[in-house]
Order: structure tokens, then C-alpha cells, then sequence
């Protein structure tokens, strides 16, 4: 019989396995096996946390049979990127959930701010637009799926940023051009694992390698502008 394929769940910046619990029961139910991963990243560099979580993968996945696929939020999907590039595996699936793929410019907003340094650390400095100190390689041989939050428009969730976002990341900042779909989904950063369509959407592409037919798809086009067509 052939084992069921090991879903890799890694949490974002500043949360614990506890916010990916509720989509991991959901992957079980649906007959895979969830392996939910923690990590502190507050504290360190990206790229140390990088590698010790790379470290710690190795090990869990040693012994492990037939597929392995990710499930991200946030960080956890630059991590994913990260660990990916480096040990590629064949037939792999990731499924990004709110991903600063582009960095994101509310980190370089919060760098000045003690309290958020105080919670988010100096994992702060890493994930800017302009000021980026660790870039995940682009993947190859991996099909990535992206879920963005956003509410479709000209405006997000959160007034203090220019543009449709989630409260955290910007939609725009969601993009990896080897992602082979990218969707758009109504709810906020820190909850968006909780959706009930994003468990959906997740299983369809964990499945198929693609999204459901009714999701907003998104678009970049040459001047960078994101659309949902």
C-alpha cells in the first residue's frame, strides 16, 4: 500500500504550530499525514532560522515514505522556499498562505518601533522591500500554489498601507513568478489558516497541483500592478 503523502506545516513570524493546528486536522481528515513544525525566529536572522529549521527537517522527514508537500503562513513559506531550493524533492507541492515573497514594506515601517522589535525581532531587518538581507533561491521542479489576503481593490484591510493587503502583506508583495497559480482570498493575515476556503483551495492543490475553478486568480503585469482576473 502506498503511504499517504506528509504535509510540512510552518507557521509564520512570531506564532507557534498552534495557528496551523486547525488546518492540519483538516489535511488529516482528508487522509494525509500532517507533520506541523515549530520554530523561533524572532531572534535571530532569517537565515539562522533557515538553517535550523532545515536541520530540523532532515531529520523529522529521515524516515519518511512517499510524498512530501508544504503548507506555509508567512515566513514559514520563505523558509519553505529556502529549505526546498537546497534539498529539492521530487513531485513536491507548496502551498504559500500570505507570503512576503517580495518583502514586505511594513517590516521595514516596524524596524524603528521598540514593541514590535520587542515581539518580532531582529527577523524585522531581513524581510523589507528595499533593504532585504535574505533572499530564498527561486525553486525549480517544485509546483508552488500562493493564497494572498486582500480585499480586491485599491484599498486592503489595513489604511496604513497604499494598496490591497492583508492587514501585513501587501497583495502585491505575495508574488513568485514560478508559482503556477495565485489566488485571492477575503480574509486577514493572522487568521487566513482558519478559512475555510483556503483549507479547500489548499487540498485542490495539493491534489492537482492547482487551485479550485471559482478562485479569484491574480495577475502582474509588466508594470507590476496586480489584478484579479
Amino acid at each position: 500500500m502506498t503511504p499517504p503523502a506528509t504535509v510540512v506545516l510552518l507557521h509564520g513570524l512570531g506564532r507557534s504550530p498552534l495557528a496551523m493546528r486547525p488546518l492540519a486536522r483538516r489535511l488529516e481528515r482528508a487522509g494525509l499525514s500532517a507533520l506541523n513544525v515549530g520554530y523561533a525566529g524572532a531572534r535571530r536572522p532569517v537565515a539562522d532560522t533557515a538553517a535550523r529549521v532545515a536541520a530540523r527537517l532532515d531529520e523529522a522527514l529521515a524516515g519518511v515514505e512517499g510524498p512530501v508537500h508544504f503548507v506555509t503562513h508567512s515566513l514559514g513559506g520563505i523558509l519553505a522556499r529556502a529549505y526546498l531550493a537546497a534539498r529539492p524533492r521530487r513531485g513536491a507541492r507548496l502551498v504559500q498562505l500570505a507570503p512576503p515573497n517580495q518583502g514586505a514594506r511594513l517590516a521595514e515601517a516596524l524596524r524603528g518601533v521598540v514593541l514590535a522589535r520587542g515581539v518580532l525581532g531582529v527577523a524585522l531587518d531581513d524581510l523589507g522591500v528595499s533593504a532585504a538581507r535574505f533572499v530564498a533561491p527561486a525553486l525549480a521542479g517544485v509546483e508552488v500554489g500562493v493564497i494572498a489576503g486582500g480585499r480586491g481593490g485599491a484599498r486592503g484591510y489595513g489604511p496604513w498601507l497604499p494598496e490591497d493587503n492583508d492587514l501585513i502583506v501587501c497583495v502585491r508583495e505575495t508574488f513568485l513568478p514560478e508559482a503556477r497559480d495565485w489566488i485571492l482570498v477575503p480574509h486577514v493575515h493572522t487568521f487566513i489558516m482558519n478559512a475555510r476556503a483556503v483549507h479547500d483551495n489548499v487540498l485542490a492543490f495539493l491534489e492537482a497541483g492547482r487551485f479550485l475553478p471559482a478562485a479569484a486568480r491574480l495577475a502582474r503585469g509588466e508594470d507590476g500592478a496586480v489584478r484579479v482576473v
